[in-house]
């Protein structure tokens, strides 16, 4: 099989494909025919968890190849680990007598394979660990088993004790190449293990491993021919770095090799940099690769000519990097330059977290800043360190690992397999093997049908009754409710007998041919077997129908008007509205828009019969059907046709395009680089909407006394007045201002050569008395002002020195030297300083002791 998506599209609880056997689950947990019961796959694997660890050492990476191959219920323990071995030794070439392997303590079958069965290894070359090192579980219940791993044993290491190095330490003698992992158990909530009536087998190894040890490179995956394309691309890029020069130099190319390659892949799989979920990843790893090539000379754009590297020498094998070629360097370029112009905001926060560190006397900067560089700008920490202890102060770095730790604890959890939903479906899979369980929908054709309940459970537990107040999951031997998929959301509506009535709220499909309605019993008791007429809700499923139908219809002339490079990223469909995201590289102009919407509205008027077909998978993609990137298709499929679009797709639709009635967008907007959304309302809906804008407009023009069609004029003419009134506003301010730099400037003091204005102004708060003193220091010539104030219990001083005195009178040693007078802290700048305290009522004190400051100073004091 090909490599499966790093996005799992049956698993949207994780990430990222994080391990080469998640693609599989489904079929292990029997939700999904498999192909065949053998597979073996190169699989695309990606954890974010290791970021921080990339470039530390030559072996840490976030974008691997894990090499695997796996048995659904078919070979077992003996097969795997003879197989393994022999393409271990006869075809990699490792030498047997360097091996050494693992088994679970409680493994004997396995043991017996290696050392009797296949006598592969002696009994002292194979070694009993426990749950820690030799039990796979990706969760605390669900698939599980013990694993068998070999080891490289590359002798013993200075230093450590013989009785004290096995395999399951760390202590630098073994290295792994091989897992074998025995899935022969189904562990439940109490800790239970019983064994799965199909066993599965597991094997994997990661191929950048496997490549060092042969190669001749263990400990360093950089050196290897999977990296030296790239390693050598910067050592070009940056004129005279050089992989090996120096432990900095190393770090840095490590993460730039190693980021660009990750990032490339990720953008291929459809992903795009922004703020949250995913996309967030690939930002991080894109802008830790940018820093560190700053450190290397890289200049901007380096990072997507790596990106050009990657589809180069990784599209033979990989076919989805040469169709996304164009996107993978558009979208790191554009990365590289909002960091740029991030980075520029990141130092900015990072001075003026400084300067609030030093007015309060502070010698750190707090770990809430430290974090929000990192976590926000891509500051690293060691670049805020550095530019702290230039100011001459720390960081708090415990409290920033204590933040970042509780970020990668949330990230471990979301990579994680939810169990619920595993469970979920192992459950309804079973009940489907052993019961012959199945739900035939008809939704297709009819919104309301009679059927009987095959199947009732509450709280997780299969029950014959349901009674009133009850959650209950309802499986009817034939409904009309459409499960969750392909962006449509699953139906809701009533299911009645003779003694009850329920709710339906949700659907979904549990397992392949299952249909389960999440309800509440809402009057009497459903019970199984019980005859039942279900009814779906109807308005809601015709609005949903009508922007499904658009959806497609908005697809297909994105694509007809901007080419073929606009692909789906996603879509909602429900019956408030659609939500429907693709590929393209900039924002849609308002007349792009009108375009849009006028060529679905004329697609929708042609009244075009909307066709469902099913054919073979091939057949479908021959006759230029739409399948989407990353989903998963059968060998046969449903075409949907309507006016000009043809797609593959599961979900229900309107008979003809007139029944969709008005189309109108409502929303466009980016949500990550190289990725549009846009959010459209139909029917009903789209009527409300023109209802709603014709109210507000009524409204507004009610309120400025118009007619609706002289809004427009109106508004005009209302924000020119506003500006007037604001330059009026700001002259009247300029003018107190200058009034009260006037009535200083009268008072000034002349010492020598130079003035000195000091006052009390009273009211006033930081902001007008720095812009009082600065209009006082342009006319007073050659001085120094001391302004203070208060405003809402605070006190305010304000000390600025003309440039020709700041030899002799230091602002920021001035308000040092007063700022106890008003229990405060200060600091600043020579030619301007500024304090602030909890003691207005000593501001006048203050002031005067800052005016005896400056007359010492001015009178040849030492500053």
């Amino acid at each position: 099989m090909p490599s499966w998506p790093l996005i799992l599209k049956d698993d949207p609880s994780v990430l990222f494909t994080s391990a080469g056997m998640q693609p599989l689950v489904p079929y292990f947990l029997g939700k999904k025919q498999p192909p065949a019961k053998r597979i073996v796959a190169v699989q695309k694997v990606f954890r974010a968890t290791d970021i921080d660890e990339v470039g530390r050492d030559g072996y840490h990476q976030t974008f691997f190849e894990m090499l695997g191959n796996f048995s659904i219920g078919d070979y077992g323990k003996k097969e795997a680990i003879e197989w393994g071995w022999e393409l271990l030794t006869k075809v990699f070439g490792f030498d047997g007598s360097k091996l050494v392997a693992t088994v679970h303590t409680s493994d004997d079958e396995a043991y017996e394979i290696w050392t009797k069965t296949l006598a592969l290894l002696p009994p002292e070359k194979i070694f009993r660990l426990g749950d820690e090192s030799n039990f796979w579980a990706p969760g605390a219940t669900g698939l599980c088993g013990p694993d068998s791993e070999v080891f490289i044993d590359n002798g013993p290491q200075p230093d450590v004790a013989e009785h004290e190095c096995n395999p399951g330490e760390n202590c630098g003698r073994y290295l792994e190449i091989w897992n074998f992992v025995f899935q022969q158990y189904d562990r439940k909530a109490d800790g239970t293990l019983v064994p799965l009536p199909k066993k599965n087998i597991d094997t994997g190894a990661g191929l950048e491993r496997i490549a060092q040890v042969l190669q001749g490179v263990s400990g360093d995956t950089y050196r290897t021919d999977l990296f030296q394309p790239l390693v050598k691309k910067i050592e070009s890029l940056s004129g005279n770095k050089k992989y090996g020069e120096n432990t900095a130099i190393d770090f840095s190319i490590r993460i730039v090799a190693e980021h660009s390659r990750a990032a490339a892949f990720l953008i291929a799989d459809g992903i795009s940099p922004s703020n949250e979920f995913r996309g967030y990843v690939l930002r991080r790893l894109i802008r830790r690769a940018a820093m560190h090539g700053r450190r290397l000379g890289l200049k901007t754009g380096s990072l997507s000519q790596l990106g050009a590297e990657v589809v180069k020498t990784m599209q033979r094998h990989y076919h989805e990097l040469t169709s996304a070629r164009d996107r993978i360097t558009q979208v790191i370029l554009e990365e590289e330059e909002k960091f740029e112009r991030t980075l520029a905001q990141g130092l900015t926060m990072i001075n003026e977290a400084i300067a609030r560190a030093t007015a309060q006397g502070q010698r750190w900067i707090d770990a809430d800043t430290a974090f929000r560089l990192s976590d926000t700008y891509g500051f690293p920490l060691e670049m805020t360190k550095e530019i702290a202890e230039g100011a001459g102060l720390s960081v708090d770095e415990r409290g920033f690992r204590e933040l970042l730790e509780g970020q990668r604890s949330r990230s471990r959890a979301t990579a994680k397999f939810t169990q619920d939903a595993m469970r979920f479906g192992q459950f309804y899979t079973g009940l489907r093997e052993a019961e012959k369980l199945r739900s035939e929908f008809t939704g297709y054709d009819e919104l309301e049908t009679d059927g009987t309940i095959v199947s009732l459970v509450v709280g997780g537990s299969r029950v014959d009754a349901a009674h009133e107040g009850t959650d209950v999951e309802i499986v009817l031997d034939r409904t009309p409710f459409y499960p969750e998929g392909g962006g449509q959301v699953g139906d809701r509506g009533t299911i009645t007998t003779d003694e009850g009535r329920a709710l339906v709220a949700d659907t979904q499909t549990a397992a392949p041919g299952v249909i389960v309605m999440s309800a509440k019993v809402v009057d009497g008791v459903l019970r199984l077997r019980s005859g039942a007429h279900a009814a779906v809700d109807e308005e809601a499923r015709r609005d949903t129908m009508r922007n499904h139908t658009a959806t497609h219809l908005l697809h297909a002339t994105l694509r007809n008007l901007f080419g073929e490079d606009v692909h789906q990223a996603g879509s909602l469909v429900h019956a408030p509205n659609l939500r429907f995201d693709f590929t393209f590289g900039r924002a849609l102009t308002a007349e792009e828009l009108r375009r849009v919407e006028d060529e679905v509205n004329r697609a929708i008027l042609t009244n075009a019969d909307v066709h469902a077909r099913s054919m073979p998978l091939q057949e479908a993609l021959a006759s230029g059907a739409m399948a989407l990137f990353g989903e998963t298709y059968g060998d046969v499929v449903r075409v949907v046709e309507a006016g000009p679009s043809r797609e593959l797709c599961g979900g229900t639709h309107c008979h003809c395009t007139g029944d969709i009635g008005l189309f109108l967008i409502t929303k466009e907007e980016s949500i990550g680089a190289g990725v549009r959304r846009i959010e459209a309302v139909t029917g009903l809906g789209a009527l409300r909407e023109v209802r709603e804008i014709r109210d507000r407009v009524g409204r507004a023009a009610a309120a400025l006394r118009v007619a609706p069609a002289r809004l427009p004029d109106a508004v005009a003419q209302l924000q020119e007045s506003r500006e007037r009134l604001e330059k009026d506003l700001a002259a009247v301010q300029r003018s107190g201002v200058d009034s009260a730099a006037s009535s200083l400037l009268a008072k000034a003091e002349t010492l020598g050569a130079a003035r000195i204005v000091a006052a009390n102004v009273g009211e006033a708060d930081i902001e007008q008395l720095r812009k009082l003193s600065d209009r006082v220091k342009e006319g007073i010539g050659t001085g120094v002002v001391i302004l203070g104030g208060a405003r809402d219990g605070k006190a305010t001083l304000v000390v600025a020195v003309t440039k020709d005195l700041a030899g002799s009178v230091d602002a920021s040693v001035v308000v040092k030297r007063v700022e106890g007078i008003i229990d405060g802290r200060g600091g600043g700048r020579p030619e301007s300083a500024s304090a602030g305290g909890k003691a207005p009522a000593r501001l006048g004190e203050a002031v005067e002791a800052a005016r005896s400051v400056v007359k010492e100073r001015l009178n040849g004091g030492r500053g």
